[in-house]
Formats: structure tokens, sequence, C-alpha cells
């Protein structure tokens, strides 16, 4: 199905090159007359870092490795095969044979199509020396084209039809594409390399999305692509379709160790990832105060929408998540999304939106380092679907807080997602914005006495260099009846002390303490569960904020 939607996407949504053609950066043309006559070098670009291997033009392409394969390209290639001109160190046997095939693919050329431009390139091929004079700044490792009487032989129809021919004459098997339904010739490599994943662990060179090149990946004697049988045209345009959805920043976005490419059946201005990379507060709003899409209207289709997750291990690249909806479903869903993660800031006020990164990040200690790919995907995929976030999640968040004895904003905003969303849980995702008091879970209260406890603390010993919760935090959110007791035992010097020198701070402490102990109860329990302790951080992380708020409005009106 994936394969099926590029291949669609090409064919409605681009505007192809021909078969086995493709855009390479070309440093020089050749400039020749219809009788082989050589006229000299013409230089494109090179002057600037941007195009210093020259200017972009559409040009036969190969789908092997050359490092160990010696394989011409058709009339444009670098001048080790088009003139024979090594670079430095290379072995002459090498060049000279690399350039010997260069010229028997070219003559091939000339006899199956009957050009007189490539029969001009022939006839200049057998009077050039590779000792010859070359241009100034000439580098064997750009690329050259051939250019006869103006005419680019490789941009004629009859070049085009043989290059295609030439390619496939290669693949021999005759099977059933897997993306077509189509009896005929399939690939053993896939023509075209996935671009644009090096910066998540890919090769330079690209990588292949379907192949079976060691023994533990084949299957009943099948090796390389043939155990996933696709014809060269469909490889080409699922490859064409998918490296140009990677070249545009307008559809994939990178989120940690993964790029997402997402792409709609047609053509619409909404991007939906961008709201999960880096949420605008502003974007944000008036999605959530919008109706319903307006793309779709009463008694159409509504429009497809496509999400393509990657990851890469050196050559290969890995499929993390695939995504059939409509863009309407995914408006509706960031809506609940963005509604689920709202929680206020560590000063108590409301602020701004949260992408995917951060929020996982918050699971880890160092999140460069030990970040796994689910689990950006995990989110992505629950943020476009509505679908629930998996409970090692929740796992893992909680016992980050535990490690560092306490809860940042994005962590408790995590956790707070992870309880409600795609759960039922709408009304937990409105009420848990802020400090509850009439929240009817007592681990939540537990949570905010040990918040109170804290501030309590801190105002009698001011100069305390660890606070209870750096030291209790861990047993506090996981068996509170084992610690709170002695707590609450230690909290009486320390009221009584605020209350001698601040009577007016002691009472309000005292009164926050007594409301918090009666939605407690007579008892504390004696152990919480994975998902009690995530209600319990929640709790400490907002009365920690409603008290901070409270105390910059005191000094505000004083």
């Amino acid at each position: 199905m994936i394969l099926s939607r590029l291949v669609e996407y090409a064919d409605t949504r681009m505007q192809l090159p021909p078969v086995m053609y493709g855009e390479a950066p070309v440093r020089w043309f050749v400039e020749l007359d219809f009788d082989g006559t050589f006229r000299g070098f013409t230089p494109r670009g090179g002057d600037a870092e941007t195009n210093r291997r020259g200017e972009p033009l559409v040009v036969p392409q190969l789908n092997i490795n050359r490092t160990v394969n010696i394989k011409p390209k058709l009339l444009a290639d670098n001048g080790e095969y088009a003139l024979g001109v090594p670079r430095p160190g290379a072995k002459p046997e090498l060049v000279a044979e690399r350039h010997r095939k260069f010229n028997e693919l070219t003559k091939r050329c000339a006899e199956q199509t009957g050009e007189p431009t490539v029969e001009a390139v022939v006839k200049f091929l057998d009077r050039w020396s590779p000792e010859n004079w070359t241009p100034d700044r000439f580098d064997p490792a750009d690329i050259l084209a051939y250019r006869v009487g103006g005419v680019i032989p490789s941009d004629l129809a009859r070049v085009q039809a043989f290059w295609a021919s030439e390619c496939a004459r290669e693949h021999n098997p005759v099977m059933t594409c897997l993306v077509t339904g189509k009896a005929g010739p399939v690939v053993r490599r896939m023509p075209i390399n996935v671009k644009g994943l090096r910066a998540i662990g890919g090769q330079s060179t690209g990588t292949s999305l379907v192949s079976a090149n060691r023994r533990p990946f084949t299957s009943y004697g099948l090796q390389e692509s043939l155990t996933s049988p696709i014809s060269m045209e469909a490889g080409e345009r699922f490859g064409k379709a998918l490296n140009h959805l990677l070249a545009s920043e307008r559809s994939r976005i990178y989120i940690g160790p993964t790029v997402y490419v997402f792409w709609t059946r047609e053509e619409s201005e909404f991007d939906p990832l961008s709201y999960l990379s880096h949420p605008d507060a502003q974007s944000v709003q008036r999605l959530l105060d919008s109706p319903r899409s307006g793309l779709q209207q009463h008694g159409v289709r509504p429009n497809d929408f496509y999400v393509l997750a990657l990851s890469a291990s050196r050559g290969r690249a890995v499929v993390r998540d695939w995504l059939e909806t409509t863009v309407p479903d995914v408006q509706d869903n960031l809506k609940r999304w963005f509604t689920a993660q709202r929680i206020v800031d560590a000063r108590g006020e409301n602020t701004y939106p949260m992408g995917v990164y951060s929020l996982a990040a918050s699971a880890y200690r160092d999140a460069n380092k030990e970040m796994v790919p689910t689990v950006p995907t995990a989110l992505t995929r629950a943020a476009l679907t509505g679908a629930h976030l998996p409970d090692n999640l929740l796992v893992r968040a909680v016992q980050r807080s535990r490690a560092e004895g306490g809860v940042v904003r994005h962590r408790a905003a995590l956790m707070k997602l992870i309880l409600s969303f795609g759960r039922g849980g709408e009304a937990m995702a409105e009420t848990l914005q802020r400090v509850a008091p009439d929240h009817p879970e007592v681990a939540y209260h537990c949570g905010r006495l040990l918040a109170e406890l804290e501030a309590l603390q801190v105002q009698a010993i001011p100069s305390v260099k660890a606070t209870l919760v750096e030291r209790y935090y861990g047993s506090a959110s996981s068996t509170p009846a084992s610690v709170f007791g002695n707590l609450m035992r230690n909290s009486i010097a320390h009221l009584g002390k605020i209350r001698k020198e601040r009577p007016g701070v002691g009472v309000a402490i005292q009164r926050r303490l007594e409301e918090i102990a009666t939605s407690i109860g007579n008892t504390f329990p004696n152990t919480l569960t994975m998902r009690q302790q995530a209600i319990f951080a929640l709790g400490y992380y907002h009365q920690r904020a409603h008290n901070r708020a409270q105390r910059n409005k005191n000094r505000q009106e004083a």
C-alpha cells in the first residue's frame, strides 16, 4: 500500500523525467560539431559553494553502486568515464576500462537510434585522447555532458527510449509486480536510492527501501529485491516520489531519529506535522477555535492524508510507521491532542504548546543518546489518529521523575497526555490543566501535599540545601504511607516557626495543609500503581505551580 500510494503521487502530482533519468549537477558541456569536431568546453556554474559541481541538468542515471562496478552513464558522466582523464591516485587500467565501456555504450546507442548527434559523439571519442587539452579548474570528478550543434543528445526521444531499454536489459526475471499487479520483468535492485536519510543514519549515496542482501532477509531462494518483485517503472516512480517528498521542507519533518514525509491525495495547504515539530501558539489557537475543516464539503469525499515514518540503518531504510487517514480527521485529532497536553507552566501561567520531540525527550536523561525511534513515532501516530499512547511510556516518564526527584512541565504534560488522550479521558484533559482541589483520587492529593510540605520547609529554612522532595520524592510517590507520617510530624516544627515569625503566612499554609489532608482522609495509601504515581506527579506539579502563581500575585498586590 505504501509503494502504491507513492506511485499514485508520482503519477498525479509530479512531472517525472524520462525513465532512468534524473537531475545531476553538470559542470561542463563538451561542445561538438555534427562531424564530431571538438569546439571546446563550456562551463556550467562552479563559482559558488552551492553550484561548485555545476548546474542541475536532467541526464541518464544508474541504480547501482559504482564503487566496485564499472558501469557508464549514457552521454553524461564524470571525467574518468566520459574522457578517460584519471583522478589523482586512480589506477590507470581502471580508468581506461571505464572510458572504454563509456565508448561502447555510446556506439550501441548510435547504432540502435541512428541519431546524428550521437554519431558525432562517437566520432569525437574515436579521435580523443586523455592526454588532450582540458580546461582550467577541470576536476575529473566533475560531470560532463555532450552538446552537438547546440543540441543535447540525451534529451532526444530515441536516445531516452534506448536508455530505458538498456537499463531494463539486465533485469530478466519475469514475475508479478507487487505494485502494479502486472506480470513482466522485475528489478534485482531498486532503480532509485532513497535520499535525505543521512541526518538520521543513512548513507550519503542513498539507502534502499526494498532489498534482501543478506541470508536472513532472503526467502524461497530469492535474493536482492526479488523477494519483493517490483517492475523498474514502478520502482523508479515510487523512488522519485519519495525523494521528492524528502527534498521539500513542506512535506518532510525530522523528529528525533525519525523523518516523516506526508502528502494528500489532492493539493492542500494543511501541514499537520509542523504542529507536531514546532507548534506555534497562535496557529494552534486558530486550530482549536476553528470549526471542522473547511476543506471538507458536504457530499464530497474528504481529502486523504498519508504519513510515512522512516529511520535508517546505514544502507537500509527502515519503515517505522504508515498512516492513511483524512484531513478532517487529522484536524479533529490535533485539536484533542493540544487540549490533552495543555497544562500550566511552572509559574502557574498558561503557556505555549509542546512539540513531539520535547515531549518524548522529557522521558529520558539524555534523549540524544537514549531515545529510540518508537517513542516519537508513537506520539506522532497518537496525535494524528487519536490512538492512545503506550503504557510503557508512562512507566518511563514516572521513573524519570523518581530518578530526578521532581516533575518538569514537559513531563507533566506527557503524563497528562498518556492518562487522558485516546482513552475517553476528555474530562481529565480539561480539568487537569491546573490545580484541581476537587480531584477524586487520593494519589493526586498526596502529590499536592508533598509540594505543600516542600514549600513549608523552604519558608522555615530558606538556606536548606536539599529539600525533602529531593530526598523523599521516590518513596512518597510509590509508598506514601512509609514517609508521609514522618514528614507530617516534622512539619509541625516548621509551621510553629513560621507562625511566630509571620503569622499570616503560617495561617495560610496551615489552611492549605488541612484542606489537602481532608481530601486524603485518615490514612495514606500503602502503595500506588504506576498510573497513580503519574496522578501523584501531576498533583505535585499543579500545587507547586499554584503556590508560585499565588506568591507572584501577592507581590504584585503588595
